[in-house]
This record gives C-alpha cells, structure tokens and sequence, in this order.
C-alpha cells in the first residue's frame, strides 16, 4: 500500500461527472458538487472549538472572519481538559434529510491525527437505538489518518471497501462526502479534507462528485454568502452577479411556500419537502423528543441553542452569531410554537424558521423548517395598478388599514424585500400628503437603506402607499 499522496498545495476543484440525474435533487447534493466554495469549519459551542479562516488564504465568496480574529491561528481547547466533544454527521433511516448532526463526547488525545482518527471511526458507529445509520458504506475501515499542519489538511486514508460497497447514486455519494468533510472540518487545525483510498487520491466515489482535491467546508443555504456591501446587478439590486451558494437548490428570501418547495428540486412541491424541513422526517422527530423527555439533549427545548446545534447540517458555525428574533406559542396558522432565530454568518445574515414540530411549551424541541436569506432586494418595484384598487378597497371597508401609514407599511410590506418587522429600524424621514410621496429608512442588519413610498391612486390619508424604490444608503468612511 503506498503512502497518502500530499500536493504541495491543495486546489479546490470539484467537478461533476455523468449526466443530470432525475427526480428530487437536493441542494446537500449541489453544493456539494460546488464545494470549491466551501467554508474553513468552525463549529463551536460548549465544548466545542473554534478554527478561524485566514483571511489571506480564504476562497473566493467565502465569509471574512469576525472582527478582531482575521489571520489568527485556530483557537484550540484547554489541553488539561480530558475530554472532547465531537459533531458528528449520519444519516436517517428514512433518508429524508442527510446527513444529522450528532454530539458525541470522547477521551481527548494528544495529537490532532488521533483525534481525527477518532471522529472518522465513530462515523462507523451510529448511537444505538436511534434512527440514525452510518453513511460509510459496510465494511469500510480507516487505514491511516495524517494531518498537514502548514496546509490545515486532513489526509484520510480509507480501505477499498468505501468505493467498491458503495450502493451508488449522487444522493448517496453526496451525503457520504458531506459526513466526512463536516466532521472533519469541526476539528482544531482541519480547514481541508483529502480523502484517500489504499492510500492513493480517488476521482470519485462512484462517479459524481469529484475528491481527488482537498475540499473545505460546505456552506448549503439559499443564495448563497452575499458578500459584504454587494450592491450590483440590474437597478441595483443588493445581491452580488454571481453567488457563491448552488446555481439550483438555493434562493434569496422573501419567497413563498411554493419557491421552498423549488429549492428541493423537480417533485418536490408534490411530496411537500425542502432540503431545509427537519419536521418531515417522523422517526427522527420522535426521537428527539423522546430524548428530551428522558432528560438529555435538553438544548433542543431552546429554539436559538437548537438552531446553533442542527444548522451545523447546512454548514453554520457554532461561533456564528444566533439572535432570537420573534417567538410564539403557538403561531398562526400552524398551531405550533413558532420561532425566528437570525444567524451572523461572516458578513451574511439569515433566518432560521424554527418549529416545535410535537410538543409544545418548554419540554418541546426545536428543529429548522425553512432558512431564508436576509439580503435585501433594492431596486424599482412597478406599480401594479390591479393590486394597488384591490389594496385600496380593503382599506375603504375597513380591513388592513395599515396601508395608510407608510411606515407600517415598509414594516409589513417590505418583508418581501428582505426587511424584518421584529429587529430592524424603521423611520420616517419624509411625507408629503399632497404629493402623496413619503422616505422612510431602514437599519437592517448594520446596514441603512432608503425607501421611496407613493400613493398611486388617493393622495393623503385615505390613500394606500405603494413601495416605489429601494436603495442601499452609502456607509459613512
């Protein structure tokens, strides 16, 4: 068996081959096929560690590192604790999201190899009585494991039994790599994974996405990271030309129902799943639940510790910063309690749209149903003149009479745009009644933003206000 290749320096390229497949098409499974543009992991929390992307090194669209940290090196535990708590990644019997995070606690080595040697092993090794399966196919062992302390690269050295008992498909070789590469990346000193069979680089695992690179972090969300002060495109829209997230799969917020089900891909709609719902899949619901009701895993009761512990499954940050945005028991509609809990991802913001999916009320768990993107879509919006009389008519019998003021109009209205009712600012600056033109501004997530309200049809207070125009205000050097 030879020894694991290292190039000298690792390129990120990642390719797909084979034609496009058919049915569902998961965005886990596009990204990975994008994973060039991966995220450096940095998972954290209790006792969990903090691995902080050099600035300088960091792919393109990847999101810069919080303030004060750039060009650090990785945060590593308190080496007189004893034991480490491990992010592992399965998946679910029932195959419907892959793969689950899963907290595991182990004796805590001396070297950074070990403990990689450890984490992959235990992927082998799903939690007894759970719901959860190994993504690794039968019979599949960790030969070696080294790590390239200047590159940050973790060499993987995997028997045969990975390519030639692996059942196939590009849902399942995703997850496959997607388990590997999270788990991995959770680790002090591991940005990049290489991963190696017999001890030789492989172009794939069964012939749709491409390993024979290191690859880094992946990062699944709608849209993708919006780099910070993108303010490009036609009209000046506040979404950057290219994103770094899925071409498919992933959208900018302010959709409906109907563009999450789109983001599953071709049938989705019809079975009523998105990559992002955790709820759909019962077995592994009821577990969870079951859980908490024995007295563990208490932190999924707590909607903004729940979404900082299973967002780790679309590439978030346990050091990410998680807001609790808005809570209701239970929320409308649904009947269930609903939560909104903002996460800082670099420069990026999003909404996870949490929900108790069994119990309510504080011995009820948290998981994800939807992620939105918070980017903010500038630009001319055209009058529709037919929505504009059905507005004023409701407003004429009595009904929504918050589109007469302009401000509770950007407050409600301007959620389709991007902007947030519960956490931003919303003043006005200007009205004219006689004009029938108002300026209100916004702060949204540390960012300003101007917008132009007109009445179209009634001018002064009975008349509706229609959002015209909004633009990004320049930051103050």
């Amino acid at each position: 068996m030879g020894s694991p290749t290292r190039p000298d320096r690792p390129r990120r390229q990642v390719v797909r081959r084979g034609g496009a497949c058919g049915g569902v098409v998961v965005a886990l499974l596009v990204a990975l096929l994008l994973a060039a543009c991966g995220q450096a992991g940095v998972p954290g929390g209790a006792h969990e560690v903090v691995i902080v992307p050099d600035s300088a090194d960091a792919p393109e669209g990847a999101p810069a590192a919080p303030s004060g940290l750039e060009a650090t090196p990785a945060i590593v535990p308190n080496p007189g604790d004893e034991r480490v708590t491990l992010t592992l990644f399965y998946g679910s019997r029932s195959g419907l999201l892959d793969p689950w995070p899963w907290r595991r606690t182990v004796d805590r080595p001396q070297r950074t190899a070990d403990l990689a040697r450890i984490a992959v092993e235990n992927l082998l090794q799903p939690p007894p009585n759970s719901p959860f399966v190994s993504v690794l196919p039968k019979g599949t062992r960790v030969l070696s494991v080294s790590v390239d302390d200047s590159q940050q690269t973790v060499y993987v050295n995997f028997s045969q039994e990975l390519v030639k008992n692996h059942p196939g498909g590009s849902y399942g070789e995703g997850v496959t790599v997607h388990a590997i590469v999270q788990t991995l990346t959770g680790l002090p000193g591991i940005r990049r994974v290489q991963i190696l069979v017999e001890g030789k680089p492989v172009e794939t695992l069964a012939g749709h996405v491409a390993i024979q690179e290191p690859l880094e972090r992946f990062l699944i969300v709608p849209g993708g990271p919006i780099p910070e002060g993108a303010v490009a495109g036609p009209e000046g829209a506040d979404e950057p030309a290219a994103s770094a997230g899925p071409p498919s799969g992933g959208h900018a917020g302010g959709g409906g129902d109907g563009d999450r089900a789109g983001a599953a891909g071709e049938g989705a709609e019809d079975s009523g799943w998105s990559p992002w719902r955790m709820d759909v899949d019962d077995a592994v619901m009821n577990f969870f639940q079951s859980e908490v009701a024995q007295g563990r895993m208490q932190w999924l009761t707590d909607p903004v510790e729940a979404a900082r512990y299973l967002a780790t499954t679309y590439g978030f940050y346990g050091w990410d910063e998680y807001v609790l945005l808005h809570r209701t028991d239970p929320g409308e509609g649904s009947g269930r309690g609903e939560a909104l809990v903002r996460v800082r991802h670099g420069n990026s913001y999003y909404t996870l749209h949490m929900i108790q999916p069994r119990e309510q009320g504080d011995q009820g768990i948290w998981v994800i149903h939807d992620i939105r993107s918070r980017a903010v879509q500038t630009g001319r919006k055209p009058v529709d003149p037919e929505v504009v009389r059905s507005w004023q008519e409701e407003v004429d019998r009595g009904t929504n009479l918050w589109r007469l003021d302009p401000v509770d109009t950007v407050r409600r209205q301007g959620a389709l745009y991007g902007f947030d009712p519960f956490s931003d600012e919303f003043t006005v600056v200007q009205m004219d009644p006689e004009k029938g033109q108002a300026l209100v501004r916004v702060k949204h997530d540390g960012r300003e933003y101007e917008v132009v309200l007109v009445q179209p049809l009634r001018r002064g207070e009975k008349g509706v206000w229609w959002i015209e125009t909004i633009r990004a205000v320049a930051a103050t050097p």
